[in-house]
């Protein structure tokens, strides 16, 4: 276990994701969460060479029993998540009558059902503990019209974080008030 608070970073690629993994790496530990395998190992190696404490742990957002799996190795490793920045993204470029019925599903796995199931696995911890942080990134193509942007499966994300959000603030509100 980690003597530092812990924050998980889920969709680690080379850009916002190993960002904000860096930048929590000077006060937390780190998880890594992506399905790349090598972007965790080379953003974990860069943080543990700058004396960084960091986790891999390779996970498919869209499958619960990977989430699952990635958030027992974590919880063991370096113990209970404080913070979980979700920065997974998927999506097809283009408008309602562009993008597929299976285009659309995929992004909005990755986009909607993954955020639930990162964020159903922290906030338990985070009630109990009467303390955590949850924090969806997004693109402002998510919250242009889709006519105009060419994002229909990036607007629902940004629809869904929004009220994913306020319906988590809401239940841990109730809960921990008892």
């Amino acid at each position: 276990m980690s003597t530092k608070p812990v924050a998980v970073v889920v969709g680690v690629g080379p850009g916002t994701g190993a960002a904000l993994a860096r930048r929590f790496a000077e006060k937390y530990a780190v998880a890594l969460v992506a399905r790349r395998a090598e972007n965790l190992k080379t953003v974990a190696d860069e943080i543990r060479a700058r004396g960084g404490e960091a986790l891999e742990a390779p996970a498919d957002v869209t499958s619960a029993s990977a989430v699952r799996a990635a958030f027992d190795a974590i919880r063991a490793t370096l113990g209970a998540p404080e913070v979980l920045l979700y920065n997974a993204g998927s999506g097809t470029w283009g408008t309602i009558a562009d993008v597929t019925p299976e285009q659309f599903e995929s992004a909005w796995r990755t986009n909607a059902f993954g955020a639930f199931l990162c964020a159903r696995e922290v906030a338990a911890d985070m009630v109990a503990r009467g303390r955590g942080a949850i924090v969806f990134t997004g693109a402002t193509a998510g919250v242009k019209a889709p006519s105009r942007s060419r994002s229909a499966p990036r607007s629902s994300r940004r629809a869904a974080s929004r009220s994913r959000s306020r319906a988590i603030s809401a239940r841990a509100a109730c809960t921990s008030r008892g």
